[in-house]
């Protein structure tokens, strides 16, 4: 469902020119939006905190809640397998008990060998914590784990005597529902200015100012997307894929006023001449960034999806305002120095700094289809015409149309391969973070025209 409200002002000011101001509003609700109901139930509360609390603590000792490069490098590793074991275990021994984890892990047997439960859980979990793998972490203490029974649809069942029909297997690894919960709304002002005729030239120039927001407007044919959290539909709203702060475009026909009649060697020469040159500008699109599960291809931070059957859409957290510059092209720096290309910021390593992977209990919202903005494009296309009188009822014309005037190379956003927007930046690899390799328009390219008319 759409509601729109749009409002001209439109101002005469003079039988050739015309100034227009203007507002659009969409307001979309029922918006189709994928659920995968075999979520984690992360409001769980045991021993007064919530799943979601305790997992936000472990998080933040291992370094997770300050950067992707703190995330898990505290962690002891050692050539020797016994010794690493033995310095892993004193590492988790040193995280606080968190109470659900004490509670809900108490008497399994999960917790032997370690000075609490929290422990365990670092210590046998820290693959899954150190990704953001919320939806494998809970599966895997849901599956043997847990003091109560299993709560999701993908944890094998209970099998009391092993000769149960499915017996150890599972019912689902998710549940799609196609619902019609999502929301989105769009706002943008615009001014319009015309010109007819004038000496010769009609223009149109056009400007807007706008914003598109909503909770991630994807098309129905997207298999395996879901919300980033089925809970909280609040966590994947922000920038639309399709947003473009601003967008300018003006085209023009200039007829040559003189000569028309095309008489003498100089009319004919001189006359019958018509431009039409097209210049577009547009800021960039949303650019979205990946997690420590890849980029966009997850889902798993906040417990949505298994990043096999389903995905979302999350992004990087930015700790504070991102510092190296904006979305423009740069000589590569830092760790990305003789990398072949150029790269979307001044400093790529202080981008990267600011960024971290969203985590569950401390987020509620990584951004929509972007925390970054893509780089900006500009482009020229001309059409140039010859009409020359050959007779009274004999004509020709000479066409020649150009698009890319300039041959103007505008380079594409960062690809990170992902399957809902495309590009994107990937904050697991300094090396090739903001990098901008490849070109997002085509080459110049011309045609030519004849045309005879009787």
């Amino acid at each position: 469902m759409v509601d729109s409200f749009d409002l001209t002002i439109q101002r005469q000011l003079s039988n050739k020119l015309i100034l227009e101001l203007g507002y659009i509003g969409r307001r979309i609700t029922h918006e189709y939006q994928p659920i995968n109901i075999n979520a984690v139930p992360y409001m769980m509360t045991k021993g007064g905190q919530t799943f979601a609390k305790a997992y936000a603590a472990v998080e933040t000792g291992l370094g997770c809640a300050t950067s992707f490069a703190a995330c898990g490098a505290a962690i002891p590793t050692n050539k020797d397998p016994l010794v690493q074991k033995a310095q892993q275990t004193a590492y988790a021994n040193g995280f606080a008990p968190q109470p659900f984890f004490e509670t809900a892990l108490a008497g399994t047997g999960f917790c032997n060998g370690f000075a609490s439960c929290t422990a365990a859980v670092v210590f046998n979990e820290q693959g899954n914590l150190t990704t953001q793998s919320v939806w494998n972490l809970w599966s895997d203490l849901d599956n043997g784990g847990f003091n109560f029974p299993r709560t999701m649809l993908n944890t094998p069942l209970n099998c009391p005597t092993g000769t149960e029909i499915g017996c150890g297997g599972q019912m689902s690894s998710g549940v799609g529902v196609n619902a019609s919960i999502g929301h989105g709304n769009y706002n943008g002002a615009f001014v319009s200015f015309k010109m007819n005729n004038w000496h010769g030239i009609t223009l149109q120039e056009n400007f807007t100012y706008s914003k598109a927001l909503g909770t991630g407007a994807l098309v129905q044919a997207t298999s395996g997307y879901t919300v980033n959290d089925p809970y909280d539909l609040h966590n994947g709203y922000g920038l639309q894929a399709f947003d473009r702060k601003f967008v300018f475009n003006t085209f023009a026909m200039i007829d040559d006023p003189w000569y028309k009649s095309q008489r003498g060697i100089i009319g004919r020469i001189a006359g019958g001449w018509s431009i039409s040159p097209i210049l577009a500008i547009g800021s960039g699109q949303p650019l979205g960034c990946g997690d420590n599960q890849g980029f966009q291809s997850g889902g798993q931070a906040f417990g949505a999806a298994d990043s096999s059957d389903f995905f979302t859409t999350e992004n990087c957290v930015l700790t504070k305002a991102a510092s190296g510059g904006s979305a423009s092209l740069h000589a590569n720096t830092g760790s990305n120095a003789g990398t072949s290309g150029f790269n979307m910021f001044s400093n790529s390593d202080a981008t990267l700094a600011t960024l971290r992977p969203p985590i569950l209990g401390l987020d509620s919202n990584t951004g929509g289809l972007g925390v970054f903005r893509g780089l900006p494009y500009w482009n020229v296309d001309l059409r140039v015409v010859k009409d020359i009188k050959v007779r009274e009822r004999v004509s020709l014309q000479f066409q020649y149309v150009v698009t890319n005037l300039f041959n103007h190379p505008v380079f594409a956003d960062p690809f990170a391969g992902d399957g809902v927007t495309g590009f994107g930046v990937d904050p697991t690899s300094a090396g090739g973070f903001g990098v901008v390799n490849s070109q997002g328009n085509n080459p110049r390219q011309m045609q030519f025209g004849l045309r005879l008319t009787f």
